[in-house]
């Protein structure tokens, strides 16, 4: 069983179909059928079930696909390791951020005065994204505690409600939702996990929003927070201050209580040195920039 003979293997499971897989292989049909044998012989029972030309991965092939997955994982972190060792990996970061980008700036100004030999890739906002999913760090936000040896903790902050200054709710002592049913509202694109963690929790407590915009920018919605287009409900720290500038008054609801946690997270399995490093960086950035114990 030699390397070749699992990768023709895992790129087969993706397109059950050996014209595809030849294809993309660069084999032919012929060559990549008779690996696929071979292989069933050395591991002693069938991989797929086949009928006619269709294949599907049997009970026996699902165990082996894991298998093959991770000994891909394990490979390719040993031949970083060993890359690190003889000093051939050149010292490279991927950063995705999906939340608190306001103070990317002052992170990254950080970050390179404190790690010179590291240099920096950078995407942001969409969780989704390729860049996002092979980062290989993440600042992410969650509704709920992460609980994984993969998560580090950044802070904690409630979402509060932005009313610009002058506005007659700031006469108020205190609001509750039956205030806000007759006001505007401005949010972000149904996209941000933000948005969804807002409304999930405004929907919970029987109250629908009027929402007479929305935007897929953060620095649109400041904007019109400050031109006194809607209220908004927003992020206490990583947005409050620097984001209202002055302007706006972050304002508790009565009876409504939306939290939103956000961590730092890393890819499973082996950690390159550059991994390493930032880590405890980014805490400390963190810590001192939110006073976060």
């Amino acid at each position: 069983m030699d390397k070749q003979q699992l990768e023709y293997f895992e790129k087969l499971t993706q397109t059950m179909s050996v014209t595809k897989t030849a294809e993309v292989l660069h084999i032919s049909q012929s060559s990549l059928s008779q690996t696929i044998k071979r292989l069933e012989g050395e591991v002693g029972y069938p991989l797929f079930t086949r009928q006619g030309k269709h294949l599907s991965l049997n009970a026996n092939g699902e165990i082996f696909l894991d298998f093959v997955r991770r000994t891909r994982q394990g490979y390719e972190a040993a031949m970083t390791q060993i890359q690190e060792l003889c000093g051939r990996q050149e010292q490279e970061l991927s950063l995705f951020v999906g939340c608190a980008s306001l103070f990317l700036p002052q992170l990254l100004t950080f970050l390179k005065s404190n790690t010179s030999h590291i240099s920096f890739r950078v995407s942001q906002w969409d969780n989704s994204s390729e860049e996002a999913q092979d980062a290989d760090l993440k600042i992410v936000a969650s509704a709920d505690p992460i609980t994984s040896s993969c998560a580090f903790p950044l802070l904690k902050e409630r979402i509060l409600l932005a009313i610009p200054k002058g506005h007659p709710l700031l006469s108020k002592k205190a609001l509750t939702l039956q205030d806000l049913t007759t006001e505007e509202f401005i949010s972000l694109g149904s996209g941000w996990s933000l948005e969804k963690m807002i409304m999930d929790t405004l929907s919970a407590a029987g109250f629908q929003p009027n929402i007479s915009i929305r935007v897929d920018n953060p620095t649109i919605l400041r904007k019109l927070l400050h031109e006194n287009l809607g209220l908004a409900f927003i992020p206490e720290k990583t947005w409050g201050d620097s984001f209202a500038n002055g302007d706006t008054v972050l304002r508790k609801v009565t009876g409504l209580s939306i939290l939103r946690y956000v961590y730092l997270i890393k890819q499973d399995g082996f950690s390159k040195l550059s991994v390493r490093t930032c880590i405890p960086l980014i805490q400390d950035f963190f810590a001192r920039l939110f006073n976060v114990s």
